[in-house]
């Protein structure tokens, strides 16, 4: 039997999950490419976070219909809390769509899971990764800051890291876009 503990050069940090989740409590969250592989479990494991309500955002209407209702049977087994789960089909590369579904859901905190991911089909597919990983995020971005989001938390990847490939510098091009937004109001809340 190998213990997957065992392949670790370090010791193990356990982490209290519901604990660490308390800044959501009673808020709305709202988590792009929620039918994904990242984005489905981010949406598992926010259900211990006690969020009033949680939004689940992707272009895909069959993944956001299992996960939505994976996340019901787990609530009704008494897994999380009493959150309300809403599903939303929209395009992230619609700039105005996101700006209204923002608005619309009064969404307090933003989870920014999606991304095409896929390295050799994107390498097949330039535009479109350029498309959805940084127009994509400039969107949702843009329409976070109009909505006064109050957190917005990107999940990316080490292949932004020295990219090597369109979607390694695709992922890139997204963190630089957070990390100007966060630097441009951090700016403007000083100067005021």
């Amino acid at each position: 039997e190998i213990n997957p503990e065992d392949l670790l050069s370090r010791t193990p940090v356990s982490i209290n999950l519901r604990e660490t989740l308390t800044y959501l409590r009673g808020k709305r969250v709202f988590i792009t490419g929620a039918g994904g592989s990242i984005g489905s479990e981010l949406s598992r494991q926010l259900l211990s976070g006690g969020p009033e309500r949680l939004y689940l955002f992707g272009h895909g209407e069959s993944s956001i219909y299992e996960i939505e209702h994976e996340l019901r049977v787990l609530q009704a087994e008494g897994v999380g809390e009493a959150t309300t789960v809403v599903p939303v089909i929209g395009e992230l590369q619609d700039s105005d769509f996101m700006k209204f579904i923002l608005h619309r859901t009064r969404s307090n905190v933003v989870f920014h899971t999606a991304a095409h991911k896929h390295v050799p089909l994107m390498e097949e597919n330039p535009i479109e990764a350029v498309k959805n990983n940084v127009y994509g995020t400039m969107n949702i971005v843009k329409a976070s800051v109009s909505t006064e989001v109050e957190r917005f938390v990107l999940i990316s990847t080490d292949k932004a890291v020295e990219p090597i490939c369109i979607y390694g510098a695709s992922k890139l091009l997204a963190e630089e876009i957070v990390l100007n937004q966060a630097v441009e109001l951090k700016e403007n809340s000083l100067s005021k």
